[in-house]
């Protein structure tokens, strides 16, 4: 009578859709090598071979081994992640005679009019037999799988540049029937940014011969790595709990792992070994604005507008795409006209994942408000990258773009006032009120007052030009010299904005404030501190950085401890505005006054 699990297996094939795959007919032993006078077990197995099953099976030639059983021929079903795969086995009981390296040669079958082969392998026999390998165990302590399940980690290249991509990937070998698994612990990256580019819930199997053994192999998981430094650099093991169904060992254990799906279920880990990547350092010779970009890219940079008014906002985009590690991409530098006022970037980004290759876009977005009228020009942006495949460093250049800013109605004051002026408007002409007073009376001839006023009233418009004259002189002195300007206002812009600071923070009542109103607090005193230091010291926005202000600083004779302060300061409010949870409400007391105390440290610093 027939297996009644095999009949089971054979009636749930038969209804299962998922069940028709691919045939695949490969061969296998159950160990590699084997000692002299050992016994294995050659099994020839076809997968999916449908309802009309295998036919004309011609074995290879076992000669060199002494047959002591077979063919015995079984079927089965294997449940492997949700999907459902059949097979028809044929098993051969072989002893080992001699020792030494003995070749499998192809065996042939027919299925569904078409002929299949298995590939040929070699079996090792030595003179005695070889110690069995110790192996990752599982909450199962008495389960030793030795090499029918294990994960193993590739790389598509072991040796690369710092910044370019090498692709990993985890694949799981089994030849025991999985129910599930999961990552029980991810492996450390030490030097290397790491991006996702598969981790299926389903994975799909197929079939691979490992040293004359049959595995059904899946990708479990595939990412992308990009180091951010040379040398050699590991990837420490990863770790999957598996979930298996198992029967206890028989006297053919190949028998008892493969043929019936049924039996206990048991958890078992097994790792992976560490993996080491060889990471050369990129060449000399980088572009002065090289900021470790490594791939291949293309650049475009624009404007909304090319015509607009003074304090009116221009939007400036800089868009960077391509191929590489583009989430690490940086800013690049702007070139502003030195009456423009430059805010933080917005960054936005759209990253892609085909092929095993990460690409996609980043754009920074400027927002550019001008102060003076006039034409200006934004310089070239050049963006500069290595290419791996070029082996060369490339520097991209935009075209410079020239804007027309008219005069606002709000903004500096012109040299010329303008504009014409509107006649007197008499109210209430259609009543005359009756004189009751005829007033003082002087003789016909006589001048008001005397001759005195007359006198005044004429030099008055004279004077009144001359005044005129010279203040328009010096306003335009003023504004020619736009840096000393800027450092006479620096102060008087820098209690402004604390003072919108200030408001802030008594709306939000301090330790009451939303996560919003907190951002703009912080926004509103790092805006005030790098307005002061850029028109008291005439640096651009473009060349704002905290390690330049602070040189600057030292070189003017400002204290350590004010320099010290202000570096600080402006790290805990860029902490603030880009890590929110990071600080507590009740901090930005402390950062008000201490921006004040700041501020007040340098301007008596720079006098003094």
């Amino acid at each position: 009578m027939r297996n009644p699990g095999v009949l089971l297996m054979a009636l749930l094939l038969a209804a299962t859709p998922s069940a028709a795959q691919g045939v695949g007919f490969t061969a296998g032993v159950d160990r590699n090598p084997v000692g002299v006078g050992e016994q294995f077990t050659l099994v020839l197995t076809v997968n999916n071979a449908g309802s009309a099953g295998p036919k004309n099976l011609q074995p290879p030639d076992l000669s060199k081994f002494r047959l002591l059983g077979g063919p015995n021929t079984s079927t089965s079903m294997q449940f492997v992640n949700g999907q459902i795969s059949s097979s028809v086995s044929y098993s051969y009981v072989l002893q080992a005679v001699e020792p030494g390296k003995f070749t499998v040669g192809p065996a042939a079958v027919e299925v569904g009019g078409q002929s299949h082969t298995t590939a040929p392998f070699i079996v090792e026999v030595l003179k005695t037999a070889p110690k069995p390998k110790q192996q990752a165990g599982g909450a199962d302590a008495g389960l030793n799988l030795g090499e029918d399940l294990f994960v193993r980690a590739t790389v598509d290249r072991a040796r690369v540049m710092q910044g370019q991509q090498v692709n990993l990937t985890y694949r799981l070998y089994t030849r025991v029937n999985v129910l599930n698994y999961t990552i029980a612990k991810n492996p450390a990256m030490t030097g290397f940014w790491s991006e996702e580019i598969e981790n299926p819930k389903n994975i799909e199997l197929a079939t691979e011969t490992i040293n004359g053994k049959q595995y059904r192999v899946g990708v479990i998981r595939r990412m992308a790595l990009f180091p951010t430094q040379s040398g050699t650099l590991e990837v420490s093991p990863l770790e999957v709990q598996t979930m298996l169904q198992v029967r206890s060992r028989s006297a053919d254990p190949f028998d008892a792992f493969f043929r019936d799906p049924f039996g206990r279920e048991v958890q078992y880990a097994v790792r992976t070994e560490p993996l080491k990547i060889k990471v050369d350092p990129l060449p000399s010779g980088a572009p002065p604005d090289f900021k470790g970009a490594v791939g291949s890219y293309t650049m475009t940079a624009g404007v909304d507008r090319r015509s607009a008014r003074t304090n009116e906002p221009i939007s400036f985009k800089v868009r960077i795409a391509g191929t590489g590690n583009v989430k690490l991409l940086e800013a690049p530098v702007v070139d502003l006209p030195r009456d423009f006022e430059q805010y933080t970037p917005k960054v936005s980004e759209s990253i892609a994942r085909e092929k095993g290759r990460i690409s996609g876009s980043k754009t920074f977005e400027y927002l550019l408000m001008p102060r003076y009228p006039g034409r200006k020009v934004i310089k070239p942006v050049t963006f500069s990258f290595y290419d791996p495949e070029a082996q060369a460093y490339r520097t991209l250049t935009s075209a410079a773009i020239e804007l027309d800013v008219a005069q606002g109605t709000a903004g500096p004051t012109p040299l010329v006032a303008g504009g014409e002026r509107s006649g007197v408007e008499l109210l209430n002409q259609d009543i005359r009120f009756i004189k009751l007073s005829p007033g003082a009376l002087r003789p016909k001839g006589e001048a008001p007052g005397g001759g005195w006023l007359m006198a005044v009233l004429a030099v008055l418009p004279l004077a009144g030009l001359a005044v005129a004259f010279v203040a328009a002189r010096r306003r335009t002195a003023v504004m020619q010299d736009a840096a000393g300007f800027r450092n006479r206002r620096a102060l008087k812009v820098a209690r402004k904005g604390l003072r919108r600071a200030g408001e802030l923070l008594q709306r939000g009542s301090g330790t009451g404030a939303t996560a919003e109103q907190r951002l703009a607090f912080y926004t509103e005193v790092s805006r005030a501190l790098w307005k002061y230091l850029g028109d008291k010291l005439d640096i651009p926005p473009s060349g704002w950085s905290v390690d330049g202000t602070a040189e600057v600083l030292a070189q003017r004779k400002v204290g350590p401890e004010a320099v010290a302060g202000l570096r600080s300061l402006l790290e805990t409010c860029d902490l603030a505005r880009f890590a929110p949870t990071s600080l507590e409400p009740a901090s930005m007391h402390t950062t008000y006054d201490e921006a004040t105390r700041i501020i007040v440290a340098i301007e008596k610093g720079l006098q003094g």
